[in-house]
């Protein structure tokens, strides 16, 4: 079990947190970059904390508040989440599901096998595993950032921690920043007509802050107060889940010393497994997916303001050139895979489709809605629809690739983890193409 989030290290996260919300609030240069409230926060942290001004109290074991606060994320999404069936997946959202899974699983392959070309001929004293670092903090965030740091630390190389941390904090003012650019290169093209500029936002929108009379509550009443408070119900199960991900992982992984099961994958499962129960029993009619969507979004946010701050500034500074170069390489082929591969792949809407994977292959599924509200504020496109349903199949396959990418590559499965990779991009492409009936046919009038 972790040593747990100390009461002193959640008081300076929430503190800093709130700064950084006033700040955005009123600074324009934040919100013209979009720059996340959690995000400036854990930035502040960096910054005040012992890698640079050391004046943060923070406890000598915050840097592990990271790893806990991901099992609960994941915990959380398991437990919000249905189990989509294949009819539902293929009619509604198949071909995002299609470039979805060529999306990221070519990322990976891409980086790390990149990477590995950097530390063969130019960087031999890196670990192979380098490349990894970029995929697991561009397409999952800090969530799997910190999952792929995990697993390094526990193969031996310290540095992989902070090294996808930093990428996925690099990722995020990549996802906005290059985002805008696609936008207006899209509105030249001729690709949308318009998209809502930040000139164009109200007072509201510019502080990310939702109008009086546009809000809505954030989760509704299922328990009578007399019994239990219907959130202390919520919270339990999402803490229960989280520390039982913790049990099975560490039991799954006590047949074999050579095998370590992440908590993300155990939480994930846990929570799934607890929500199909629910929905046999009809005890789902007395749960709120608000309340569990919140829990994962509040894990997020502390998840991001712990993780940049344990970011260590000295193993940055060893590694700066080979990070620019990878990522350089990671962003063209992420922008290769959104505006060649999307359109031969996802037919109508495929730009909304491929802003919104832009966002999410970058930074966030949080950036690739920012970027879609932009471009499709009404949301007629329904991409946050068709991704729900795809989400379930796909997050499968990032489990898998989340958990055994690092080991191959540290371990040296280089080619194997590459023929792996190729022959399930192959069988994608061939559902994609035969069952999903989707012809081959390039979308060139806009163009």
């Amino acid at each position: 079990m972790p040593k747990g989030l100390m009461l002193t290290d959640l008081a300076i996260a929430g503190f800093l947190l709130i700064v950084a919300k006033v700040l955005r609030v009123h600074l324009p240069i934040l919100q013209r970059l979009y720059v996340p409230s959690a995000v400036l926060a854990g930035l502040m942290g960096l910054c005040l904390g012992p890698a640079v001004a050391n004046i943060l109290p923070w406890t000598e074991t915050y840097t592990a508040n990271a790893g806990l606060l991901t099992a609960a994320l994941f915990s959380a999404l398991g437990l919000a989440t249905d189990i989509p069936s294949p009819r539902v997946v293929a009619k509604r959202a198949g071909s995002l599901w299609a470039f979805n899974q060529i999306a990221s699983v070519s990322q990976w392959l891409f980086a790390a096998l990149f990477g590995l070309f950097l530390t063969t001929f130019f960087w031999p004293e890196i670990n192979p595993g380098f490349g990894v670092t970029l995929s697991a903090g561009f397409m999952g965030g800090h969530g799997s950032a910190s999952v792929v740091g995990e697993i390094f630390n526990h193969l031996g190389w310290e540095d992989g921690f902070t090294l996808s941390l930093t990428f996925a904090t690099v990722g995020i003012f990549l996802s906005i920043s290059i985002g805008m650019l696609i936008l207006q290169f899209a509105l030249k093209m001729g690709w949308i007509s318009t998209f809502t500029s930040f000139d164009n936002m109200d007072d509201f929108e510019r502080k990310g802050l939702i109008k009086p009379e546009s809000q809505q509550p954030a989760m509704k009443d299922t328990m009578s107060s007399l019994s239990i408070d219907t959130f202390a119900l919520h919270a339990a199960l999402v803490v229960v889940v989280t520390a039982s991900s913790y049990v099975l992982a560490n039991y799954l992984s006590s047949f074999n010393e050579q095998v370590n099961i992440p908590t993300f994958v155990t939480g994930f499962l846990a929570g799934m497994l607890v929500r199909l129960i629910a929905k046999r029993t009809n005890a789902s009619n007395y749960l709120c997916d608000g309340a569990f969507n919140h829990a994962a979004g509040i894990s997020t946010d502390y998840l991001i303001i712990f993780g940049i701050s344990a970011i260590k500034i000295t193993v940055l500074a060893q590694y700066l050139a080979p990070m620019v170069i990878m990522a350089t390489a990671g962003v063209l082929f992420t922008l290769w895979l959104v505006l060649w591969v999307a359109p031969r792949i996802m037919g109508e809407n495929w730009f909304e489709k491929g802003i919104f994977s832009w966002g999410w292959l970058t930074g966030t599924v949080a950036m690739g809605i920012a970027l879609l509200r932009i471009v499709d504020p009404k949301m007629r496109s329904k991409v946050l629809d068709d991704y729900a349903i795809a989400y379930v199949p796909g997050s499968i396959t990032d489990i898998f690739i989340i958990s055994l990418m690092p080991v191959a590559m540290f371990n040296g499965y280089h080619w194997e983890a590459l023929g792996i990779g190729l022959s399930y991009l192959l069988i994608v492409l061939l559902i994609w193409r035969f069952v999903f009936n989707k012809h081959p046919k390039l979308i060139a009038d806009n163009s």
